[in-house]
């Protein structure tokens, strides 16, 4: 799980410093087509935000259910809450390998260093997202892990 964390994070990171208005290398050209600063700001600040509360979501993998769910539902319905939460990580998974799939099949458009000369600041970049795609197949691995390991619990062994 925390590595699922750890891969979501650069490309977060990567965003804050964008809409405080460092430039990071990105050509001018790009800047100017993503209309930053300027509109293009917002959209960079709110993917960023977006991504940083699903790496917090990210996190109720890591609690015990126990610690989640009031008492007088775990007595009735002790595998809801672990089932709403490992389905819910399981279908962040499959959301974010379309996204990683679109954003490969669409590299030039999302690389800001595209059809320049790779400097430090691009081969940054292009790290942060590349670690990035690695994120839909961890978290999908520790969402299941989290329903196995909840449902084994669950189980009685024979």
């Amino acid at each position: 799980m925390y590595a699922a964390i750890a891969a979501a994070l650069p490309t977060a990171l990567w965003r804050i410093p964008l809409v405080l208005g460092f430039t990071l290398g990105t050509p001018t050209a790009w800047r100017e087509a993503q209309d930053i600063p300027g509109t293009g700001t917002w959209y960079l600040l709110g993917l960023s935000l977006a991504q940083l509360a699903a790496i917090a979501c990210m996190l109720a993998l890591t609690i015990e259910p126990a610690r989640l769910t009031p008492h007088w539902l775990r007595a009735r319905r002790p595998l809801l809450v672990p089932r709403v939460v490992g389905i819910a990580g399981a279908t962040g998974a499959l959301i974010l390998a379309l996204l990683v799939t679109m954003s490969i099949i669409a590299w030039d458009n999302v690389d800001p260093f595209s059809g320049t000369a790779y400097g430090a600041w691009g081969w940054l970049c292009a790290g942060c997202y590349l670690v990035a795609a690695l994120w839909p197949l961890l978290l999908g691995t520790a969402s299941l892990r989290y329903l196995m390991h909840h449902w084994q619990a669950r189980v009685p062994a024979p």
